[in-house]
């Protein structure tokens, strides 16, 4: 039973973007709530009397057709008609069953629940026709309150079915307008966590170089000038490195540009691999370049973690016929670093530091490169804040 209501529930829903799904369902729920709110009465009609009651439950029938069609309507995608044709004939089913049995059955009360979520069945509703349908629904309200009463209509309820009558349409609109209100409820939460869902995946694309899954320059820039404000305030060690892929260019010509993206991603792997804290930070600076960031960790602390680079990347042992320093591919390591940095020293030295790491890369390139070169940072910087 709840299978078959949830595949009425979804009729004409999929395939359409999500605000307009939302307005297809609750253009459904409603269908299916009026129906379940014409069951009682129908049954009352049957088993109380049936002849005195014939006009009205054959009414009823029509209008349950009519929501039927509803149905229909979204399933083949035609939501504009159909929101139209429910809001119809729901309007004149309360004004039609109040004139057969009299306001005193409490009918016209579910024209509170038809105002209160009639802003929720358009996707763009403006202010006059909102304004015009709100009226018109207010207008009939009245209408049946004043008009409908017990002397006036054709199948009058005798109490005390009237006032039982009208104490279920009391309980069957609160019933539906809290339904609404809780499905609503349910359906703004669940946007909220697929805007966060979204919000946190642009955010991971924004930060992530999308060859290798490391963080990108930008994650880069915002540690490094994480950490040396860090450093500014709590004095300690920090080390950068630079890493270089050796004659990356001539194994793009050899292998093709498929080949050296994939050999990239080894190295990423390899890189990564070597890594144990989760404060170290492994970014690709650009092209075949990575950079690392080690908070905490000294001149020999970096000059150890560079050969355990340099050397993962040579087990990886990737041919490369072309590279004129080894058989396999290789990367060229430039680390620098600081044990302590002066209260008063710039924001610029951070730019300093990573700045020495690609000299004492230079140097390890120029030396023969697969090697690993330190260069301290100038000891001036961090006494004299320059």
């Amino acid at each position: 039973m709840l299978n078959v209501i949830k595949r009425l529930w979804s009729l004409g829903v999929a395939g359409n973007p999500v605000r307009l799904r939302r307005q297809i369902a609750l253009c459904n729920q409603v269908v299916l709530f009026g129906i379940a709110a014409t069951i009682p009465y129908q049954l009352f009609y049957f088993f109380y009397d049936f002849a005195l009651y014939l006009g009205v439950f054959v009414a009823n029938l029509v209008f349950i057709a009519v929501y039927v069609v509803v149905l229909l309507l979204n399933h083949r995608g035609r939501y504009s008609v159909a929101r139209n044709v429910l809001l119809g004939n729901a309007c004149s089913q309360v004004f039609v069953v109040s004139f057969f049995i009299s306001a005193g059955a409490g009918v016209h009360l579910f024209y509170f629940t038809l105002a209160s979520i009639l802003v929720f069945l358009f996707q763009s509703l403006h202010v006059l026709k909102y304004i015009a349908i709100m009226a018109t629904l207010g207008t009939l309200y009245i209408i049946v309150h004043f008009l409908f009463s017990q002397s006036f209509v054709a199948e009058p309820v005798p109490s005390p079915w009237v006032d039982i009558m009208y104490a279920g349409s009391v309980l069957g609109a609160l019933t539906l307008l809290g339904v609404f209100l809780y499905l609503f409820r349910k359906q703004i939460d669940q946007a909220e966590d697929e805007l966060t869902l979204n919000n946190q995946y642009l955010e991971t694309l924004s930060n992530t170089d999308p060859l290798t899954g490391l963080a990108n320059r930008r994650v880069l820039d915002d540690t490094l000038a994480q950490e040396w404000a860090r450093l500014v305030r709590q004095p300690g060690a920090m080390s950068v490195i630079m890493c270089d892929v050796d004659h990356f260019k001539l194994f793009n010509d050899r292998y093709g540009h498929d080949s050296g993206d994939h050999c990239l991603q080894q190295i990423a792997t390899a890189l990564k691999g070597v890594l144990s804290r989760p404060s170290d930070l492994l970014a690709r600076y650009g092209g075949e370049e990575f950079a690392l960031v080690l908070p905490g960790t000294d001149e020999a602390g970096g000059r150890y973690l560079g050969e355990k680079l340099r050397e993962a990347v040579e087990r990886l042992n990737i041919p490369h016929a072309k590279s004129h320093t080894a058989a396999c591919v290789t990367v060229s390591v430039g680390v620098s670093g600081l044990d302590h940095v002066s209260p008063d020293v710039s924001q610029h030295g951070v730019d300093r530091l990573l700045k020495c790491a690609d000299q004492a890369l230079y140097q390890a390139k120029a030396n023969g490169r697969n090697q690993v070169v330190f260069l301290p940072y100038p000891s001036a910087y961090t006494r004299a804040g320059q």
